[in-house]
């Protein structure tokens, strides 16, 4: 909920359309069909907002059906965590290239590199844990449709700032021109035994400032401001942090824009969004066949007298589910032990259930190959694996767009928070660069052959040439590598675009 005022003893969570949606999505996302169900009931009774009317009724919706049907079987298919999960992996599965501008030149200053030396020794922090934060933030932002990531920083814990998630249903963040200039985080700190109180921290960030205000509440009112020592869980925190960073320390990073709920949002989109009801429709559909296995069960039809007495009427042995009694007489012609079984209509449940799979996951943005559908039994190219699961890698290239600022942005204000907060030595205004790697190990054959054929068509320099055979080499390193080659070819004072340097370069490093 965007720009929304705070007040004292107000309804809480505050709800609308879009917050509403997230708690949906959170739902799909958690992967639970007890999650699922409390939602489409419970949740959706308590919290759905009065000006949203029918339109998001759980009429004829399956999991609104199944808390009321206990006898009933239900089944949920975790698609959506597999979704969320995809999403992150084609993002950050391979560590994102991170580098500082300046210090990638020739004849970098020493500064520089030492600034490089140090951003690199702070993302490889066990602590800090930089790239497994950021792959898990990518995850809860296809599913909820956004992130925050925040820095928290304490010596005591490590002597470099550490990013926290935090996530978007439990953020009221404040916008100005599509930017985000405030937010607050929230949590629910203690609930009372009985219920009767519940204790609420809010943490506001601001430009150059912290702010820390502890709320003592209901279950869905907020209430009213208590000395933030009132409780255990607060002790030692200031009502206000004020900054030597003048920056806000957080930043926010959605999955897809526009949303689609509220184009006007700057919130961005889950990729569930329209998903819902396929999703509900293949839970139903799995569902509906696990009753078929149920009652496909073999069953063995017996007159009542067939079975053994006891003293507290008839006797069943262990396998007494197979047996139906039938009040017959076993004398009477026709009456006999019958076994029966029906059919499982398994290929039916199994062409549904794979449709609209295939569906969600288009839907979502994504190629069903990513998710093992449509797989013809071959291997293939990193070329042709391009191809075929094209549409997941324009997703992760939309994505991109996003996490690419978004994250060296999260650079910029870790080396200010750094320096001028844990007074450690790094120059702050030193440019870093993000590079994504495409999702795909490249065959070291398939690259030789596309650089050869570059270098034979005259289209690149050797120096070129090298960048692409070493990606991972640092710029000394590929100087170095396109001077000797120049040298062994006796090709002077320019990049003559000879194809056998690049060759021999290939054959000196042949696997």
């Amino acid at each position: 909920m965007e720009n929304l005022k705070i007040e004292e003893n107000m309804l809480w969570p505050p709800m609308n359309h879009l917050t509403w949606k997230m708690a949906e999505h959170s739902s799909w996302y958690s992967g639970s069909s007890e999650v699922l169900a409390n939602f489409y009931t419970n949740y959706m009774n308590l919290h759905l907002p009065a000006n949203m009317g029918k339109e998001l009724s759980n009429d004829g919706n399956f999991w609104g059906r199944q808390i009321q049907n206990q006898g009933e079987i239900y089944l949920h298919v975790p698609l959506a965590g597999d979704i969320a999960e995809t999403s992150a992996s084609l993002l950050f599965a391979e560590e994102p290239t991170i580098r500082i501008s300046e210090a990638n030149i020739e004849k970098a200053a020493s500064e520089a590199k030492q600034t490089q030396e140090t951003l690199l020794e702070l993302l490889d922090d066990r602590t800090v844990q930089f790239f497994n934060k950021i792959y898990e933030g990518a995850e809860a932002c296809a599913g909820i449709g956004g992130v925050y990531i925040k820095l928290a920083w304490d010596e005591e814990v490590s002597k470099f700032p550490i990013p926290v998630i935090e996530q978007a249903d439990y953020a009221i963040p404040e916008f100005k021109f599509g930017v985000l200039t405030a937010v607050t985080f929230w949590k629910v700190l203690r609930i009372e035994k009985d219920g009767s109180k519940t204790y609420r921290l809010l943490e506001k960030y601001n430009k150059g400032l912290i702010q820390y205000t502890l709320y003592l509440g209901t279950s869905d009112r907020l209430g009213y401001v208590v000395p933030i020592d009132s409780i255990e869980e607060t002790e030692g925190l200031q009502d206000f942090v004020e900054l030597n960073v003048d920056e806000l320390c957080a930043i926010y990073i959605p999955n897809i824009r526009p949303n689609r709920i509220d184009r006007g949002s700057n919130h961005g989109r889950s990729d569930y969004c329209g998903q819902e009801g396929l999703m509900d429709s293949l839970d139903e559909t799995y569902s509906c066949w696990m009753k078929d296995v149920a009652l496909a069960q073999a069953k063995i039809l017996i007159p009542q007298e067939f079975l053994e007495r006891s003293d507290t009427g008839f006797r069943y042995n262990l396998d007494q589910m197979l047996y139906t009694k039938l009040d017959m007489d076993p004398t009477i012609e026709g009456n006999k032990i019958t076994p029966q079984q029906f059919s499982i209509r398994a290929e039916e449940f199994e062409r549904t259930s794979v449709n609209l799979m295939e569906r969600i996951v288009s839907g979502a943005g994504y190629s069903p190959q990513s998710f093992g559908l449509r797989i013809e039994g071959r291997s293939e190219s990193g070329l042709a694996l391009h191809i075929r699961e094209r549409k997941s890698f324009v997703t992760k290239g939309k994505k991109e767009r996003y996490w690419r600022p978004a994250i060296q942005r999260l650079l910029q204000l870790i080396m200010l928070v750094y320096r001028y907060e844990l007074r450690g030595k790094i120059n702050p205004e030193l440019t870093a660069t993000v590079e994504f790697n495409d999702g795909v190990l490249n065959d070291r054959n398939e690259v030789a052959n596309s650089v050869k054929l570059l270098a034979e068509a005259q289209a690149v320099s050797i120096e070129t040439r090298v960048r692409i055979l070493h990606p991972d080499w640092e710029e000394e390193q590929i100087i170095a590598e396109t001077e000797r080659i120049k040298e062994e070819n006796m090709i002077g004072g320019f990049d003559e675009p000879e194809s056998i340097g690049i060759n021999q370069e290939l054959m000196q490093n042949k696997e």
